[in-house]
């Protein structure tokens, strides 16, 4: 087992804890996502104060809905950040009319944040993958990832340019299908 993966099972250890009503659990996962929530939140709602709240929302969400955590639907980070995605849509409507909200210039959150966003999405889009079916996900990579064309995907994997077609056609609505379900439009 790779250190990923490790880390991948002490969290999904931590959020059957929580389920069971292990506060030491509850602490463990508030200490790894607190910080990173915070500044997920201030980005995306410029108010300090309601960044703060999404922080407390989400980790009463975990604690409320531990035992919902399916390990085979995504890692716990992807369940974490879809709740704390969920939750920013509910705190932006909620928001009163007249209060007014500022961009914040870039400096004023770290440049880290900027770098767990592009992981969160690359997990979220690693954990989409994953649901899809061999066939799907290897025309996927053949296409975008790799950046073979059609007829070339089509010669690699010895199949006919309109099955190609077909299944990449497939193959993207399968992902989008599988990006909501995350909690991430696509």
């Amino acid at each position: 087992m790779d250190a990923v993966q490790r880390e991948r099972s002490e969290q999904a250890r931590l959020v059957a804890g929580v389920a069971e009503g292990d506060r030491g659990a509850l602490a463990a996962l508030y200490d790894a996502y607190a910080g990173p929530l915070y500044g997920f939140a201030l980005r995306r709602l410029g108010d300090a104060a309601l960044a703060e709240e999404l922080v407390q929302q989400v980790l009463l969400q975990v604690w409320r809905h531990a035992g919902r955590y399916d390990p085979q639907r995504g890692s716990v980070r992807t369940w974490i950040m879809a709740i704390a995605r969920n939750a920013t849509v509910d705190l932006h409507r909620r928001r009163p009319a007249d209060r007014p909200t500022w961009p914040l210039p870039d400096r004023a959150v770290p440049d880290e944040n900027d770098e767990l966003e592009h992981l969160l999405q690359a997990e979220m889009v690693r954990a989409a993958l994953e649901r899809l079916s061999h066939e799907h996900r290897r025309v996927l990579e053949l296409v975008y990832f790799r950046g073979c064309s059609q007829a070339e995907a089509a010669e690699q994997l010895g199949l006919p340019l309109g099955t190609v077609k077909s299944r990449t056609y497939y193959a993207l609505k399968a992902f989008r299908l599988a990006l909501e379900e995350l909690g991430e439009a696509p």
